[in-house]
């Protein structure tokens, strides 16, 4: 009987022992820096934004109108342009005094007719700017001096027999060994080629689907399209402007990767066409341009591929592949829903590699840092990822 209590006992004090031990255990806990802190903007030292991180510029502060997309620097250094919606603010890059565009008190006027978007560029003296403009579809020439618009550049029109219409004016950028414009248009998935002294196009090339990023090769011979699209949405058939209300349609027209949005199919008479596949060649892709002959070398299909198997689960969207940084050999692309570098060896036409984006392993595999810029100090051999 007693040897029997004393095993008890000897049982329940292994238990004791046992609780205590995980009891004891140490567990790591990530939080983010300003977790006790008011979201406040500190001009002079660390301020704490929404997300409760900690934002210390190393520089001075100025402030701007919000949500700048796009900012290009002059040649000369002395001016830095930043874009926002239907506004752009002009930056002395000395004083750091800063002009806006339109301004508030109407003195000096909007260039912009329906909004704007990303692209921004100066002219080789500075003496212009480039300017995006987004949903009417054509590049506003700006005198950055006089602070008045010069002229405009239409993207709609006919090219090759080719009638577009309804352009979208993204991302641009000045190459000046051809003294032109490389101008994205996201309306219609193309890039298109202005020379600057007719103020003509003189190319218009098919891109992949919705054309977001773009950058060029040091010797000026190559262009590269980040295609951030998934889908081609295109328009049904016998909808036009008069009957538009009574012609929608009811229900979601098919699902997700299905024969039905990949090809198209017959609704109650009707012609639904599809929207293409995921994995098509032109979905979230890298395109390199040859600018001797404006034809598409490589089709890049950048990050993780849908249906891709995955730490165990299956990919389900896209890469979302959107800004471009190009050396002499490589060209680094930033795949914002991968949290990850694509490393492109475009000299000899593949993908060399991959460069994952790491903070900590107990929050890696959750994802969601979304890179979405990119730019390669070529002195330093860095990459800057935003």
């Amino acid at each position: 009987m007693m040897k029997h209590r004393l095993h008890k006992i000897f049982l329940l004090i292994l238990i004791v022992i046992s609780i205590c031990t995980k009891a004891q255990r140490n567990y790591s806990i990530l939080s983010v820096p300003g977790i006790h802190a008011y979201t406040h903007i500190d001009m002079k030292g660390k301020s704490v934004v929404a997300s409760g991180r900690f934002v210390t510029p190393i520089g001075e502060t100025i402030r701007i109108t919000h949500d700048p997309f796009g900012m290009a620097v002059s040649p000369d250094g002395t001016k830095t342009v930043t874009l926002h919606n239907g506004v752009f603010t002009i930056i002395n890059n000395t004083t750091l005094a800063n002009t806006r565009v339109p301004s508030y008190d109407k003195s000096i006027p909007s260039p912009f007719s329906n909004g704007s978007f990303l692209g921004v560029a100066f002219s080789p003296d500075s003496k212009k700017l480039y300017l995006s403009g987004g949903d009417n579809g054509a590049v506003i020439i700006y005198d950055i001096d006089n602070l008045q618009r010069l002229d405009s550049i239409s993207l709609n029109g006919k090219v090759d027999s080719e009638d577009y219409e309804d352009s979208f004016t993204s991302d641009l950028l000045l190459n000046p060994t051809n003294n032109e414009l490389l101008v994205l248009d996201r309306g219609n998935f193309r890039m298109v080629r202005i020379d600057l002294i007719t103020k003509k196009i003189t190319a218009s090339i098919k891109t992949g689907r919705q054309p977001f990023g773009l950058s060029l090769s040091p010797d000026k011979k190559t262009a590269f399209v980040a295609n951030v699209g998934m889908y081609d949405y295109p328009l049904i058939p016998d909808i036009t402007p008069e009957n538009y209300d009574s012609m929608l349609m009811p229900i979601q027209p098919y699902g997700n990767d299905t024969q039905e949005s990949i090809n198209g199919y017959t609704w109650h008479g009707r012609k639904i066409p599809g929207v293409g596949s995921p994995l098509a060649a032109e979905a979230m892709s890298v395109y390199t341009i040859d600018l001797a002959t404006n034809n598409v070398m490589d089709r890049f299909k950048t990050g993780y591929q849908i249906g891709q198997m995955l730490e165990g689960a299956e990919v389900v969207g896209g890469s979302s592949p959107n800004s471009i940084a190009v050396g002499s050999k490589f060209a680094y692309v930033t795949n914002a829903t991968n949290d990850n570098i694509s490393v492109i060896d475009y000299r000899n036409h593949r993908i060399a590699g991959t460069i994952d984006i790491k903070v900590n392993s107990l929050i890696d595999h959750y994802r969601g840092l979304l890179p979405f810029g990119i730019t390669l100090n070529k002195e330093e051999n860095t990459l800057f990822v935003a």
